[in-house]
Parts: C-alpha cells; sequence; structure tokens
C-alpha cells in the first residue's frame, strides 16, 4: 500500500494517482507552486491544475491595466488642455492691457471759462469727443461760457473719450408781477421794468384807469414771447355823440408794443 503524501490515504502500489485527490504518488508536495500551475516533477511529469483559472486571472488583470492607462491618457489631455486654455487667457489679458495703455495716455485739457465753440476745437484736437449740456445762470457773462466738464483737467483717458460739457444760458422765462389794483400808469412802468409784454382792455367802472385783473396769475413764469392781458377800469362815457366819437380812439385795446412802435 502506498500512502498519498497530500492527503493520507493509502493507495495499491501500482498507482500513480491518489484515488482521494488525484495528487501524483510519485511526487511530493513541494513540487507545486502556490498558484497550482503546471510545474516539472523530478521525473519529468507535467501537471496542469487550475489552467483555465489562471488564464481568467491574468486577462482580468490585462484588461485593468489598459482601462488604467486609458484613464491616464485622458487625464493627461484634459491637463495639457486646460494648460492651454490658461496661457491662451494670459497672452489675451496681456494684449488688453497693452491696447489700454497705450490708448489712456490722453490728458484731458481744462477749458473751463472758454467758449463752448473754442472749448470743442480743443478737445477734438485731443482726440476726444464732446457733448453740450446747459445750465441757467444769471451772470450774463457766464453764457455760452463752460461753466463744467464731467473729465476732471489732466486725468487720462482713452481715444474718442466723451467729454461733457456744461454751458452756461440766461432764464428764458419771466415772472409775472402782480399789477392787479394798481393805476394802469404804475401798472405799466412794472410791467416795462420785467419786459412783460401786455395788452390793455377797459371795462366801465365807476373808478378810471384802475388795473382790475390781469390774464395771467401773479408769480407765474412765462415765455418773454406771451402776452398778459389787462383789465382796466373806465369811467361811463355820459357827454354828447360828437364827443364819443372823439373818444372812440380810447376804447380801442392798448399794448406796449404799439406804444414802442409810436
Amino acid at each position: 500500500m502506498i500512502k498519498c503524501p497530500k492527503c493520507g490515504i493509502e493507495n495499491d502500489e501500482d498507482s500513480f494517482f491518489c484515488k482521494r485527490c488525484g495528487f501524483p504518488l510519485d511526487e511530493t508536495p513541494e513540487d507545486y507552486n502556490q498558484n497550482n500551475v503546471k510545474v516539472k516533477n523530478k521525473k519529468g511529469r507535467n501537471k496542469v491544475k487550475n489552467k483555465s483559472k489562471v488564464k481568467t486571472k491574468i486577462k482580468y488583470k490585462d484588461n485593468n491595466e489598459k482601462q488604467k492607462g486609458k484613464m491616464s491618457f485622458f487625464q493627461s489631455f484634459m491637463m495639457f488642455f486646460f494648460i492651454l486654455l490658461s496661457i491662451c487667457a494670459l497672452a489675451v489679458a496681456a494684449f488688453l492691457g497693452y491696447y489700454i495703455y497705450q490708448n489712456s495716455n490722453i490728458e484731458v485739457p481744462d477749458v473751463l471759462g472758454y467758449t463752448y465753440e473754442d472749448a470743442k476745437t480743443t478737445l477734438e484736437d485731443n482726440k476726444l469727443q464732446v457733448q453740450m449740456s446747459e445750465e441757467i445762470v444769471e451772470d450774463e457773462d457766464k453764457v455760452g461760457i463752460v461753466i463744467k466738464q464731467n473729465k476732471k483737467a489732466g486725468s487720462k483717458v482713452m481715444e474718442n473719450t466723451i467729454v461733457k460739457l456744461t454751458i452756461g444760458k440766461l432764464d428764458i422765462k419771466i415772472t409775472v408781477p402782480d399789477v392787479t389794483g394798481l393805476k394802469l400808469e404804475d401798472a405799466i412802468n412794472i410791467l416795462n421794468k420785467n419786459n412783460v409784454k401786455f395788452k390793455i382792455e377797459y371795462e366801465t367802472e365807476k373808478e378810471d384807469n384802475i388795473v382790475l385783473k390781469q390774464s395771467i396769475k401773479a408769480g407765474k413764469k412765462i415765455e418773454k414771447s406771451e402776452t398778459i392781458v389787462i383789465t382796466v377800469s373806465k369811467k361811463e362815457i355820459t357827454e354828447t355823440p360828437s364827443n364819443t366819437e372823439e373818444n372812440n380812439d380810447e376804447e380801442n385795446p392798448i399794448t406796449n408794443e404799439d406804444k414802442n412802435n409810436n
């Protein structure tokens, strides 16, 4: 009887393999490696076990390595792409910075106190554009003169920058004075002093030459071209018809324009 060196069961003396585990009876367990792959025994016999399992493991390992290789290539490509994008962004930023620097070296001239035409010419000669706005002033010396500029004199700007100029102008509107209840002569003096155009209409009353009312309320601002109508009292005429005919001219409306023409 031959005892199996691997599992310990007894086999017939003429047996080459163990009847339980199939271990070669002429080999020892040390002749097999850890993965039970094919080994060669002392007498030159070859044995293969778990061949399919070994191939499967090797194939699986190769697939993992290929997948890792692909991921590594993708990551490298993305890193290269982001580096290239960053370089392009820096190049564009540098170009824009240089362009702005080259075109932001125009010094704004001081045009305060200039007439609008002179200020416009000066700014345009410095490759700047002009925009005008107006502001009411009381001083006639500031009419048509630059009293403000939105870009400070001496500041650096780009070419074709718009500089807003504020030009002084007089108020073209006038305030209507209150002449109600005044004698006609006094009312006319006040209206002329305030450059208010007026027209006189008469209304029969007991008193003579008193302003009864005015067509535009006192304190209201009007254009210089507007005309105010003042209603003046006039005594009722009781003379003969011949006298009445002589006074017909007095019933016609009188204006300060008519007086100026006379």
